[in-house]
């Protein structure tokens, strides 16, 4: 049995960071290792999702920030409790860390080191590529590996190119998320990369339904909209497949302005609700990766709008899985497309167990060679 500390996004306030590190710390376990979340504080990873998001530009911009934080205390509050009672409950955390030095001068005491998955090597997230991201810490015994790690984009900007090339040599064993991530890196990096699935995928849809809470709203049918961020195209798709079905809209924001017909909004909702409400939808549109994984792991009828945040890993999922069709861009695609359409999830099933065995080979071992 191995000692192993996990570095990832874990304490950011986003359903699919959450779930990812979750079901990487579930997965090492049910292959007989002790497992730890590395408690690393990131402010940068944190900072978007405080209750109080107050600006100092000018007197204009604290006033309107300060109105606005005012406004939305309350939901805000029980949307973090939300979220941090899911931390408390489900991850096992080494002691908190709140710098990089802090870090380094006392790291956790374990055998292996991983890191992933998440977009922990994206230079416009994690404030450059930072040392603990990247697992340059600890004793040189210690074996370290990334598992599904991204970089969040389709290129490497030119000023960073050395960095990543010095600071991910350490890696023993490499696995990243995306194809393009794969070929972006093996042309600075001299060691094999493969690509792996997300986390969520590893686990089985019988251990996502034992957390799950029945989040239903009546018996009412409902779509559930899920967007990662503002997108007026994809109001109005959702508007057109509210009208085209005559059902009613789920969604995660914290005010109803963007749809017409909705029913409920769940934004104060934690990571578990988040799955459940996937569950028990009749149809889901959203831009989100984990939505989607969700949507497939519980066999829904789903469609994808392309975002230019998401698009390449999402692109790489539908296509392993033969799902490409459920990928649209416009609403001319979404009117085009037979939203009631039966999806082949026989195929999609056998698909995603082969990528699932083929990840989990690589974990196990990377761990325990």
């Amino acid at each position: 049995m191995k000692k192993i500390g996990i570095m990832t996004f874990h304490s950011a306030h986003n359903y699919g960071a959450l779930l990812q590190g979750y079901a990487l710390q579930e997965k090492i376990k049910e292959m007989g290792h002790e497992c730890k979340i590395i408690n690393y504080r990131n402010k940068v990873i944190e900072r978007p999702y405080k209750i109080l998001k107050l600006q100092f530009k000018n007197v204009k911009a604290f006033t309107k920030s300060l109105i606005r934080s005012i406004i939305f205390l309350i939901p805000n509050t029980q949307r973090a409790h939300n979220f941090n009672k899911f931390i408390k409950n489900k991850f096992d955390l080494t002691e908190p860390y709140y710098t990089e030095k802090s870090l380094k001068l006392n790291p956790p005491k374990c055998d292996i080191y991983i890191a992933g998955s998440d977009q922990i090597w994206n230079t416009d997230i994690a404030n450059g590529l930072e040392d603990a991201y990247t697992l340059n810490f600890g004793g040189e015994s210690i074996k370290r590996i990334s598992y599904a790690a991204s970089i969040g984009n389709d290129k490497i900007e030119e000023k960073y190119k050395e960095i990543y090339k010095s600071k991910l040599q350490n890696l023993d064993e490499i696995s990243v998320r995306e194809e393009e991530a794969k070929d972006i890196l093996q042309e600075l990096i001299d060691k094999p990369i493969e690509v792996t699935l997300d986390p969520t995928l590893l686990l089985s849809k019988e251990h996502w339904e034992s957390l799950l809470e029945e989040k239903r709203i009546g018996k009412e049918k409902y779509i559930l909209a899920y967007i990662v961020a503002p997108n007026n195209d994809f109001y109005k798709m959702v508007e057109q497949l509210s009208n085209q079905t005559g059902l009613k809209i789920v969604h995660f924001e914290r005010r109803n302005k963007h749809y017409k017909n909705v029913l409920k909004s769940f934004y104060k909702e934690g990571p578990i609700s988040f799955i459940s409400l996937i569950k028990n939808a009749e149809y889901i549109i959203t831009t989100s990766f984990h939505a989607t994984v969700f949507s497939i792991i519980f066999n829904k009828k789903f469609i994808v709008v392309s975002n230019s945040k998401t698009s390449s890993r999402l692109a790489n999922l539908l296509k392993k899985l033969n799902l490409n069709s459920r990928l649209i861009s416009t609403l001319d695609d979404l009117k085009k497309l037979d939203y009631d359409e039966q999806i082949d999830y026989e195929t999609a099933e056998k698909l995603l167990e082969k990528e699932r065995n083929k990840s989990i080979a690589f974990l196990k071992k990377a761990i325990e060679n």
